[in-house]
């Protein structure tokens, strides 16, 4: 299947673009097809949606991403977290995540402040951040949550990607605090 990749700055989405990317996240998740009607994000909003689209300019995998200093083991760190990462069933197995999180990194290189992309997912996930390059941090996220308005600890799996950072300078173990909602 040939794609295109896009990156569009969240303040340059169409109304029928996000409609798009909406569709793309029901069909991807469809137990929170109530949640995904009403906005194509969780959490802090993106600064770009990152997709792929199929030869007739539909979305076929998309994430969000954005800016933010967070502070790691006492240290100011600039990261880009990541969040909405979803493919159509249509286009699973076929390469087509693997190809996001390239387009992914790709883009982060042209970003010169960016330290470390940033996400925690299910477990079950996991292998295919890692296929794309992440690492698995044990190191806990502090944020607020969008749901409960509440700071919460999420132990859940961590991962990091290294982008204009070595990996050897995360603070391995330490609490990401990432003073806001996470993406």
């Amino acid at each position: 299947m040939i794609l295109t990749a896009h990156v569009t700055p969240r303040a340059n989405l169409t109304p029928d673009l996000e409609a798009q990317l909406r569709t793309l996240l029901i069909a991807a998740y469809p137990p929170f097809a109530d949640f995904w009607a009403g906005t194509s994000y969780w959490g802090s909003e993106p600064e770009w949606h990152l997709w792929l689209a199929d030869p007739a300019g539909v979305p076929v995998a998309q994430l969000g991403c954005g800016r933010r200093v967070a502070e790691v083991g006492g240290r100011e760190v600039t990261l880009v977290g990541v969040g909405g990462v979803a493919t159509h069933p249509a286009a699973q197995r076929q390469g087509v995540g693997r190809r996001l999180l390239r387009e992914l990194r790709a883009f982060l290189l042209t970003r010169p402040d960016v330290e470390f992309a940033f996400l925690q997912c299910r477990e079950e996930v996991v292998p295919f951040y890692e296929s794309g390059g992440f690492v698995r941090v044990p190191s806990p996220a502090q944020y607020l949550d969008p749901d409960e308005g509440e700071w919460v600890m999420d132990t859940g799996p961590t991962l990091i990607l290294p982008v204009r950072a070595a990996l050897a300078e995360w603070a391995v173990g330490e609490t990401v605090n990432l003073r806001g909602t996470p993406w």
